[in-house]
């Protein structure tokens, strides 16, 4: 039997129930998953200390640019965690500005699921912080080298701090 005869019936089998799979909601930015053993509270955890020692810590790259926010059910609920980077605002009293990054934290049968989100960061960036906290996830500690080519070389200029007060209209083109 070929293969596009193949292919063929096994799509004809599927087509037969009339039903229909409901759409997705779109995503933005790159999404990546992976499964880790512990509990979503534990796996939590490791990466917030590793997060808010490596990247957020006193020599941090993101620190200057970004603020790290998290949100975490307690264990009696599933222990979901989510942490998310956002861009740093410095016009308003509250500094968390867009999410440009975001790691879900969620129970999966016996293990725990990451699911990874670049939503605004640079390419390289985002692919360090999802190689950190992979590695934080599985108990791993420490910080990645900067002389690995991660950080030092990859990290964003942090978003130029804008005057403050009332800005000037656009000129009116005629």
């Amino acid at each position: 039997m070929g293969l596009a005869a193949l292919l063929s019936g096994l799509i004809g089998g599927c087509s037969g129930n009339g039903s229909s799979l409901p759409s997705l909601p779109e995503l933005t930015g790159s999404v990546t998953e992976a499964p880790v053993v512990g509990s979503p509270t534990e796996v939590y955890a490791r990466i917030a200390r590793g997060a808010l020692s490596c990247w957020f810590g006193a020599a941090g790259p993101l620190k200057a640019g970004y603020v790290y926010h998290a949100d975490a059910d307690p264990p009696s609920k599933g222990g979901k965690a989510e942490i998310s980077l956002h861009e740093r605002n410095r016009l308003s009293d509250n500094p968390k500005g867009m999410r440009a990054y975001r790691i879900t934290i969620a129970a999966e049968n016996d293990a725990t699921t990451l699911t990874f989100e670049n939503i605004k960061m640079l390419e390289p960036v985002a692919l360090s912080l999802e190689t950190d906290a992979r590695r934080w996830a599985t108990g791993e500690i420490g910080c990645t080298p900067a002389q690995s080519g991660g950080w030092s070389e990859n990290a964003p200029p942090p978003p130029a701090p804008e005057k403050e007060g009332k800005r000037k209209p656009a000129p009116k083109s005629n």
